[in-house]
């Protein structure tokens, strides 16, 4: 019934007159619509703000998680460009494979938080660090570096 009265007072010829548009009138009279179970009244919302919050979120979310990928492959590439200089190096100490170490060290650590924040599948993970100490454990062979 409050819906009937709330359209017999619009006026259907002149919508933009009073300074709404018609859905707009509609919606400032009508109710949201009542879920009744038992004592309790639950009213339907529409969740735009939620759903404005959510892609802002999300957005944010996805920057982040982009952000902590660049850093690891900039961590990576930086040990593969150190790894390939010291094999063509023709001499190479045990000092020279430390500072290797360190970068693998900072990418790993890279690695593991991205892990531990789901940016990263674990299995994924555990690649990228293989492969890391490969080319580490290869550059001390090839170079006499390896003891047993």
């Amino acid at each position: 019934m409050a819906l009937v009265n709330a359209f017999s007072s619009l006026s259907l010829a002149a919508p933009k007159a009073a300074g709404l548009g018609f859905k707009k009138a509609v919606a400032a009279f009508a109710q949201p619509a009542a879920r009744v179970s038992g004592a309790r009244v639950a009213f339907a919302v529409e969740a735009k703000q939620n759903k404005k919050a959510r892609v802002i979120q999300s957005r944010n979310e996805r920057l982040r998680n982009k952000m902590r990928k660049s850093e690891i492959t900039t961590r990576m590439k930086k040990v593969f460009l150190k790894a390939e200089a010291l094999k063509a190096a023709s001499a190479c100490t045990d000092a020279d494979v430390g500072e290797l170490e360190t970068l693998i060290s900072e990418a790993t650590k890279a690695v593991d938080k991205a892990v531990g924040k789901g940016v990263l599948h674990k299995n994924t993970g555990a690649r990228r660090k293989s492969r890391m100490s490969k080319y580490k454990q290869e550059l001390r062979r090839d170079k006499g570096l390896l003891t047993a």
